[in-house]
This record gives structure tokens, sequence and C-alpha cells, in this order.
């Protein structure tokens, strides 16, 4: 007994040594509970402004006056929450979107701010439904989308919100993905999929039948934006005659298009309008910072002012009807977001809140922006953390992998990051050849390449660390949720040697059962997911082998797997099953599963719980970390499965 206690003191010495210059210790209550405030919008008079802040541990939508006087909650949900809102162009509601229990079979449901009456616009078992677009010469009037009659399929309805009449406008003929209205509300234009992976835009003729006027295939990338103020013109992100998307106006009569903005280095982002003329006023691009282009000279004093205003990168969160004010949101790796009030007549911006000011008390990471190169030369946007205080070579390394694949890691505040750099890990973010944003090559290289080539992006990524000297080649963990757990999955299968310890969060387990199993409304773009992951008949093969779940027998990496119960795009039978195919060739796994959670977390305690069993479980396989032991949290779903 005295050996092993002098090797554990022996032990314990050393790892405290490794991480001796941190910073104070971040609670996970800090990182992980719910904001304090967060989310404002002005109402279209600029009187109110509404926002999300807890009631006791639950989000609610609250109010203030707009001189951030007399705060007052407004909702009173003790369930789910309330965080998906916006005001109706009345001014007299708030609407918002609300599922269940993480089905994501969201209800649209009507605020009166006055009265306090809630009401379901939507309700209807089963259905999923979100309002579509609104119209401020129509303030009683909004355009509601929802599944009622098909479950693949989205019709549109008309939503009167002085009666709560829900109108039928227009019946999906059995091929759109997507409607899209004029400014006033008459929808002109349908998105579809043309059954091999392209898409089409399709405009109504005199007969009623929809026609195509724009058409692409699965290696472009067109999206809508909105249409023109008069209606014959659309404007589109759109990378028809370029690598990456460019802001185009089409004209539908004549297919001609016109160029506003592009970057050669990444894909056009969001667009600030002008809400009068519908005209584009600026517009974002990201690489591996934002950069905001302004189209209106008339905005350039705004935003040379926004820019003296507070640290970090910048966005317009609201505005009242006639522009006056904004609500102005700062973002930077040690700032979630901080939200100002700028009086564009006056000149002058005061802070109106920040999101978690508890922040402030500790000393947060920094985020190095930086290219990796793929092995077969492919530059990889990424992003590095590292730990505050210590020496930024040896460090143990996770490779935090995003989910989609199609979405992208970017430059700002990210509370896994900082948890882990805070106890002592180097934090890597890839994006990885078909993470969005960074044009169609960058896409398409990715196709059919689940398992393949993006996983050999991630690799090399690792690899460089090491290579580079910033992490331990001994002390590499992978985490990630979604694809990203997928792609944990692939890690410690494929690569059974090179990490040390894996965290799961509602990774596919097997790609074939991963496809037959999504939700109804998907079933249209099966034709692009056999183009961008794989056919389930031609490719069945590959989709085969490229699943971890095929693969159980050469795991052996330490694996922590969270699951939840109602999540309906990686269903709980993908977690089931890569677990009971582990332990029967013997492989321990830990495994647990949120009860009323779908694919992420709503509730502040179960987010809270996976936190601190994320922290305790890779500090239990890594040397030379320190972490804030997991305790049960009041109110948490979570189960461990044995």
């Amino acid at each position: 007994m005295k050996i092993r206690w002098a090797l554990a003191a022996a032990t314990l010495c050393v790892a405290q040594a490794a991480y001796a210059g941190l910073p104070g210790m971040i609670p996970r209550q800090v990182l992980f509970g719910n904001p304090e405030r967060i989310a404002p919008a002005l109402s279209p008079d600029g009187s109110l402004i509404a926002y999300v802040a807890p009631a006791g541990d639950v989000l609610n939508l609250w109010l203030m006056d707009a001189d951030g006087t007399d705060p007052r909650q407004i909702t009173f949900d003790e369930g789910r929450g309330v965080t998906d809102y916006f005001w109706a162009e009345n001014g007299r509601h708030i609407l918002y979107m609300q599922d269940q229990a993480g089905e994501e079979n969201t209800h649209v449901y009507r605020l009166d701010v006055s009265t306090g009456e809630v009401t379901d616009l939507t309700p209807y078992e089963g259905v999923k439904a979100y309002v579509s677009a609104t119209d401020r010469d129509r303030p009683d009037t909004v355009l509601i989308e929802m599944n009622a009659d098909d479950p693949m399929l989205f019709d549109v309805y008309e939503a009167d919100l002085t009666t709560g009449e829900l109108t039928p406008v227009e019946s999906n003929p059995g091929f759109v993905l997507g409607w899209i209205p004029d400014e006033d509300l008459t929808v002109r234009v349908a998105y579809a999929m043309d059954g091999e992976g392209g898409q089409m835009l399709m405009s109504k003729d005199p007969e009623g039948n929809w026609t195509p006027f724009l058409s692409w295939g699965p290696e472009e990338m067109v999206y809508p934006v909105r249409m023109t103020r008069d209606g014959s013109g659309i404007y589109l992100n759109s990378t028809l005659g370029s690598n990456t998307s460019r802001l185009v106006v089409h004209d539908i009569a004549s297919g001609e298009e016109t160029v506003l903005a592009s970057d050669p280095m990444c894909d056009a982002g969001g667009v600030f309008f002008d809400e009068e003329t519908v005209t584009p006023r600026a517009i974002t691009f990201t690489y591996l910072r934002l950069r905001v282009e302004i189209l209106d000279p008339a905005l350039q004093a705004d935003f040379d002012f926004l820019s003296t205003v507070a640290e970090g990168d910048f966005f317009i969160a609201s505005s009242d009807r006639a522009e006056d004010v904004w609500i102005v949101g700062y973002y930077s790796p040690s700032n979630p977001v901080s939200y100002y009030l700028y009086d564009r007549r006056a000149g002058t911006a005061r802070l109106l809140f920040s999101a978690i000011p508890a922040l402030e008390d500790y000393e947060l990471a920094d985020v190095r922006p930086l290219l990796i190169p793929a092995r077969d030369g492919l530059m990889l946007p990424s992003y590095l953390t590292l730990p505050v205080g210590i020496d930024s070579t040896g460090l143990p390394l996770v490779l935090f992998v995003h989910g989609g694949p199609w979405a992208r890691d970017g430059y700002g505040y990210d509370p896994i990051s900082q948890l882990l750099a805070n106890r002592g890990f180097a934090v890597l973010q890839v994006n990885f050849r078909g993470s969005t944003g960074f044009g169609r090559e960058f896409l398409n290289a990715a196709n059919r390449e689940w398992g393949g080539a993006m996983q050999d992006d991630l690799t090399d990524a690792v690899q460089w660390a090491v290579d580079q000297g910033y992490a331990d080649p001994g002390r590499l963990s992978i985490v990630g949720a979604s694809f990203g757990g997928y792609a944990t999955l692939a890690g410690v299968a494929f690569t059974p040697d090179l990490y040390a310890a894996a965290v799961d969060l509602f990774g596919p387990s097997d790609l074939i059962t991963f496809r037959q199993s999504v939700p109804a409304y998907w079933r249209p773009m099966d034709a692009l997911f056999d183009v961008r992951i794989g056919s389930l008949s031609a490719d069945s093969a590959m989709l085969a082998d490229r699943s971890p779940l095929n693969h159980a027998g050469e795991i052996r990496t330490p694996l922590l797997v969270i699951q939840g119960a109602n999540d309906p795009r990686v269903v709980q039978a993908e977690s089931d099953q890569l677990v009971a195919a582990l332990r029967a060739v013997g492989t321990p796994v830990e495994y647990v599963l949120y009860a009323d959670e779908g694919h992420g977390f709503a509730l502040e305690a179960n987010n809270l719980d996976f936190a601190g069993r994320m922290e305790e479980f890779l500090a239990g396989h890594i040397d030379g970390v320190r972490f804030e032991p997991w305790a049960p949290v009041e109110g948490s779903t979570s189960t461990v499965v044995e």
C-alpha cells in the first residue's frame, strides 16, 4: 500500500506541475449554465425590448422599456423554455416556436404582449411548423409552413394574428422543399429537387403550374435569399459561374444575373437589407475572420463608429422599423456576446447587457485562426485554442469536430473549448473538406468521403499539431457532436491507436441505418444525400465499410457515448447498437441517455450534467490536466445505461 500511495502521489505532483500556471478554475456553471440575458429584439416602434432570460432554471421571454427600465417576465414556461422568437409586425404580438421534448415538431405560438395570453396557432399532433415570412405592410398576417398533410412535405398557410385562423395558401405538389414569397406575402417561387441530386427554382405560370426558371446540379450551391421589392427578381447566394458563392440578383423573366458582391476565398454570408426598398446594404464574408462589405455608402459612417464601440466582431441583431435604433451584438473568444443600443441619429451607443457577465471574472483562452495542409495539399481553415499561463508545447490535445457536416467552425466563444483550455488542454477545431463557407470545390471534395478523405483531414490536422510541437502524441482525444460524433467513432475505429479518449454526442454509428431513419421531411433530399454521403443501393458496400459499428472489434479507445432519447436526426438506436456491439466483444464503454432531449441540449441541468461527465471522463484517461469533479445535477434526466 505504501508503494502504491507513493506512485499515486508522484503522479499527482507531476500533474499539478503541468498545470500550475493556469489561471483560476472557471466553474462549469458559468460556462454551461443558462445565460443571464440574451437575444434582445426591439419592438417595431422601438419602445420595448424583448429578450430571453432564466426564470428559475428555465429560459423565458422578458420585456423591458427601451431605456432599460421595468424588466418583467412575459412567458412562464416550465419545460423546454422559450428561445426562438420574434416580434410580429403589428407590435402587439410575439411569435415563438417550441417543441415538446427535443423531437423537433415545433409549434407556432402567439403571445399577446399586453395580456400575456399564449395561443398555439398550430395545435396538431406530430406536426412541424414554423413562421416563414412576415410583411410590415400586412402586420396582422404571417405565413406558416407546416407538414400537416404529409410528414415529408410542407404546405403554406396564412395565419391571421387577430383571429388565429389558418388559411391554406399553397399545397405542396410533392417535390417542393421550400417556398419563397414576395414582399406582399404572395408565394411566387418554389425551391425544389430534381430527383437526381440537382435543384431548381420554379415560378407559377398563368395556368397555375410550377415551371423551372433556374436549375443547377448537385455540385453547385445556390441559396435563395429573398425576392426583390417588385417581385421581378430574386437575390441569391450562388456559385453558378464561380467557385465561391456570390450575392447576385437574378431576373426571373430574362435569366439575367447581376453580381453584387463576392470574395474569392469564401462564400457570401448574411445580407443586411433596406427594408423599404429591399436592396442589400451590407454583406458578410467569413474565411478565418468576419469581414463586412458595405454596399450602401450611407452605412459606412455607422459601421466605422460601431467598430470603435467594443472589442470583437459585431452584427446588427435588431432594429426598429424606422431604423433609427439598432441593437448591435459584439463577440470574441472571451465573450459570447454583449449587446449595445445604438442611436443612429445621436451617434451614441450604450451597453444594454452581456450574456454571461460572470465570465469577466476569469481569464479565458485566445483562439488562433490558422491554415493546416491536408495530405493532398488542400488547406483546412482551422482554430487552435491554447491554455493560458503554461508552456504551449507537448500539451494534451482535444480534436473538437463540428457537426453538420455542412456547417463550419468559426472565430469566437465556445464553452467546450474554453472549458478544456482552462483545464489544461489544447483544443483544435478543423474545417475539414465538406465544411460550408469555402466554395463548391471544398464542398464537393467531400462527396462520398464520410470516413474517408474527410476523416483523413482530421487525422492530418492532429498530426500537424504533433509535428508543430503543440500536442503530445500520447495524450490525444477526440470529441464531437452529430457528424462530429460520427467522426469521433470513425476516429477510434479506423485509427485505433491515435486517441487516448473519445466522447461521442448524438453520432451515427452505421451510415446505412442512419440514412434509413432520418426524419420524413429529409426524404425529398435523398438524391442529394446519395451524392454527398453515398447511395443506399449503389454504394452499400462502401457505406457499410465506413460505418464504425462494423468495426466495433477494432475499437479499444476509452469511449463516452451521449444520446438524446427523442433525437429525430440520429435516433437512439444508433447509439444503442454501437454500445451493444462494443460490450459484446468485451470493450467497456460509458453510455449516458437523456430522457427528454433530442439532437442537442435544451435544458440547463442536462447541459451541466453532460459537461461534468465529459470533463471527468477525459481527466480520467489523460494525464496532466485538472478537472472539476462531476456531481449529480438536480433536474437532469440523465441515465447511465448499463
